[in-house]
């Protein structure tokens, strides 16, 4: 079975907790403050009695329990699509609730395989309800491993990663950390260009914004991994006239962005870990 993983919102000052220097380019970065403004009434779902892919109806989010950690949100996958290995996973926005877009995609994640929806590991100042996440990569990996074994998946590697606004900067620096894990990304309304150098080990990006989010900063990032190499597209969202929204047509959209990085993704650059160890590139 396969999955997608998706990521959200970060301020430009937390680059420099992964030692990169945030580009000079003259582009609007979201500070922590504002991110923190952007709070959106949590959707509440009951949990299923039995496991989640045997018990839910194929495009509903359901809630799944994850051991030792906040619960994630998973929608099944419809059977019988090829091209990816890995599992999707999906991250959401600073201080928002991962339904909020869940709900917008569902259909495209059921399309593509699925997905798993993690919330952020620290509590929100404006709401404490609400999460956002943290700059240690290394526990967002691990909390992603949780999550996938909670919800049944087999597999942990040649991940796809969704992530919105301040989880599109994690999902850059999941790419960044872990090479050969983290291969095909989704990036949504990201609050940064994204970084050739953080995505060597990418197989496909496709990043997306829409009317209320700064847009220029996710086609100049799709054209700087292209010219490094890195087969990238850039796709508008329709609708919404503020960041932290998503129309309900947003569905067509994430789906024409899974279709590119399925139909254009390169072979991959490093091993997995099984075969040769983290990070190691293909000779």
């Amino acid at each position: 079975m396969r999955w997608v993983v998706a990521a959200g919102i970060v301020g430009a000052a937390a680059l420099w907790a992964e030692g990169l220097r945030p580009q000079a380019s003259g582009l609007r970065h979201l500070s922590d403050a504002e991110a923190d403004a952007k709070v959106v009434a949590i959707a509440r779902l009951e949990r299923p009695d039995e496991g989640a892919f045997a018990a839910a109806r194929d495009e509903d989010a359901h809630e799944v329990a994850v051991a030792g950690d906040l619960a994630v949100y998973v929608v099944r996958g419809r059977a019988g699509r090829a091209g990816r290995a890995g599992p999707i996973v999906f991250l959401t926005g600073s201080c928002t609730h991962p339904l909020t877009y869940v709900n917008a995609f569902r259909h495209a994640a059921a399309e593509h395989g699925g997905l798993i929806a993690l919330q952020g590991d620290l509590p929100c100042k404006a709401d404490p309800t609400l999460r956002r996440w943290s700059p240690d990569t290394v526990a967002t990996s691990a909390r992603i491993d949780a999550a996938l074994e909670a919800a049944g998946a087999t597999s942990k590697e040649d991940l796809t990663v969704i992530g919105y606004s301040q989880g599109a900067e994690r999902a850059e620096w999941l790419a960044r950390r872990y090479p050969a894990k983290y291969t095909r990304f989704v990036l949504m309304a990201g609050p940064v260009i994204p970084a050739p150098a953080r995505f060597s080990g990418a197989r496909a990006v496709a990043t997306l914004a829409g009317y209320g989010d700064v847009r220029e900063n996710m086609a100049a990032g799709a054209k700087r991994l292209r010219r490094a190499s890195i087969p990238a597209t850039y796709l508008e969202l329709p609708g919404g006239t503020h960041h932290g929204e998503l129309a309900p047509d947003a569905d067509a959209s994430v789906g024409r962005a899974l279709d590119w990085i399925d139909a254009n993704a390169r072979a991959l650059a490093f091993r997995t870990e099984s075969q040769s160890g983290a990070g190691r590139r293909l000779e």
